[in-house]
């Protein structure tokens, strides 16, 4: 059997097992059915990009706006995941997308990508979300 052939196959295969186990494993944003599947409002959901630094700012933003009203508002953070059902069901088609879900469940607004334009107006509406807080 000439196993030298197949080294540089073996290897590749185990590397992206490696690094695909290492970040489910790693991840503390995994979908959770139990917990996340029916998020009543009112709530504030971030579907994250990559770790640009655009991206980074509209993550601060909202953990900023978690400390402030966390007892008030549910906050939700999920990665891109094919198998979570809140991206299809919010039809989150780019990243970053910030939710504000009232306390009825529905979607009040969203703010979608990491311009500096969308980091003001998101700023603006996490500083004062009294639209999710009002019957």
């Amino acid at each position: 059997m000439q196993l030298k052939q197949y080294w540089p196959l073996l290897t590749t295969i185990l590397i992206i097992s490696a690094l695909f186990i290492a970040k489910t494993q790693l991840s503390g944003t995994q979908f959770d059915p139990a917990t996340n599947a029916k998020i009543s409002g009112p709530a504030i959901i971030l579907f994250r990009g990559d770790n640009s630094p655009n991206c980074q700012i509209i993550h601060q933003l909202v953990s900023d706006a978690e400390q402030r009203y966390g007892k008030q508002i549910t906050f939700r953070q999920f990665d891109w995941s094919s198998d979570n059902p809140l991206i299809k069901k919010y039809k989150v088609r780019f990243l970053p997308t910030v939710l504000l879900i009232d306390k009825k469940g529905k979607e009040v607004t969203r703010t979608v990508g990491e311009s500096p334009a969308v980091q003001a107006r998101l700023k603006k509406i996490l500083t004062h979300p009294d639209a999710l807080l009002t019957p």
